[in-house]
């Protein structure tokens, strides 16, 4: 089954960036993905901008409406994601505690199983 995990952070929690903690940081998370992928768990990962950078579409009334930032206004941010394929969830949430953001104490990860929405494409 598939996981997707969420990784959240606040933005004013993390090592400075170009220091010494900074750069160890980030290369834990290269090892967080060689450790998923060597385990054949590894589908897929990308950081993602700041929500800065964020455009949020909603509905109001007849019209599409494009906002800028992220939809909700909230201390913590999504920073990127992973998929990872396990054989249930206790799997994925030992992935999960491996992530740098939460092994490091800087932010979270949000667990969530990928429906299988096949059978909604049936009949």
């Amino acid at each position: 089954m598939k996981y997707t995990l969420f990784l959240a952070h606040d933005p004013a929690n993390q090592p400075e960036y170009g220091s010494d903690t900074f750069k160890a940081y980030m290369m834990a998370y290269g090892t967080f993905g060689e450790e998923a992928t060597k385990a054949g768990v590894f589908v897929a990962g990308e950081p993602v901008d700041s929500v800065d950078t964020a455009t949020t579409l909603r509905k109001e009334g007849d019209e599409i409406k494009y906002h800028d930032g992220p939809f909700a206004e909230l201390k913590e941010q999504i920073g990127g994601w992973y998929l990872l394929e396990c054989e249930n969830l206790e799997e994925a949430l030992k992935w999960a505690e491996k992530v740098p953001l939460v092994a490091w104490g800087y932010g979270a990860v949000e667990v969530r199983p990928v429906p299988d929405v096949a059978h909604l494409l049936e009949g």
